[in-house]
């Protein structure tokens, strides 16, 4: 993979961890992007990468936010439904990202694209200049855990509405795209009968999602080869274990990685399961599933 190359972050929740193990290893192969696109809690992760910050950052602030804030999926719809307790816990996130990211996107080492939902009128919303902090606070207002965020004249919620997988902003002129994705939401059927009221929610917040990623990828392929890292690993709200989310995007990036050739060509390489199944989809993929 060599060129232009576009990394692109995608929704995940208590998974999106994953991607921070995959980017550990597209550093190690001297895979360097030239752009980032992010949204939804993965705007995070693509901030981070056009910041330059290490890992090791990125860890601990998966680390603080899945034990501190998301620690209780109740716990965490009360405090949103409490003004004084949403504005205390939207605060301590942006202090930890001011503490990891520059104030501004010009400052980055790279060009970042970061999407949003306009709140009022739906529209998918690319943000990639002025105030960077605000941005990933917008990108990543999941409803339930941050409120709306006023970005100039709009109110910006959670990128995953309508771009999980943000590739309509990936630059045109990436050679390459790469795409880390932290898998299908799809559940047996045995672990779904314990599934709670908000374990439920969850899920089928996510098969919104996920549904759009299809035709995205659809369109994106037939202009660039797309590159899938992907991991399922671990429930959407299982919290419990940051570094285990780690080290799966890790085994997964060098798994699939190795599986991708020298040369590529437009499709999609390591077509994950979930999407596999989509026929138009599945016509395009070049590497193995």
């Amino acid at each position: 993979m060599k060129g232009s190359v576009t990394v692109v972050t995608t929704f995940g929740l208590a998974r999106t961890p994953a991607q921070v193990g995959m980017l550990e290893v597209l550093a190690e192969r001297a895979i360097t992007p030239r752009a980032a696109v992010g949204s939804s809690l993965g705007a995070v992760n693509a901030a981070g990468l056009a910041a330059g910050c290490h890992p090791d950052q990125l860890r601990e602030f998966w680390g603080w936010l899945l034990a501190e804030v998301m620690a209780s999926p109740v716990r965490t719809l009360a405090k949103g439904l409490s003004t004084r307790q949403s504005r205390k816990q939207v605060e301590l996130v942006r202090e930890r990202l001011a503490g990891m990211l520059p104030s501004r996107f010009e400052e980055l080492a790279i060009p970042l694209r970061l999407v949003a939902t306009d709140l009022e009128t739906g529209d998918e919303v690319v943000l990639d200049s002025g105030d960077l902090v605000e941005a990933v606070m917008a990108s990543c207002a999941l409803p339930g855990l941050f409120p709306p965020v006023r970005y100039g004249d709009a109110h910006l919620i959670d990128g995953g509405l309508v771009a999980g997988m943000p590739l309509r902003a990936v630059p045109p002129d990436s050679k390459t795209v790469v795409v880390l994705d932290t898998g299908h939401a799809a559940m047996a059927e045995e672990a779904l009968v314990g599934y709670r009221w908000w374990e439920v929610a969850a899920l089928s917040y996510a098969h919104q999602i996920r549904g759009q990623a299809a035709n995205a990828l659809i369109l994106t392929a037939t202009k660039h080869p797309v590159v899938m890292i992907s991991t399922a690993h671990g429930r959407l709200l299982d919290v419990s274990d940051p570094a285990g989310a780690v080290r799966a995007g890790r085994e997964a990036a060098e798994q699939q990685i190795a599986a991708v050739p020298a040369r590529l060509r437009r499709g999609v390489y390591n077509l994950p399961r979930g999407l596999d199944d989509y026929a138009p989809l599945a016509a395009l993929g070049v590497g193995p599933a």
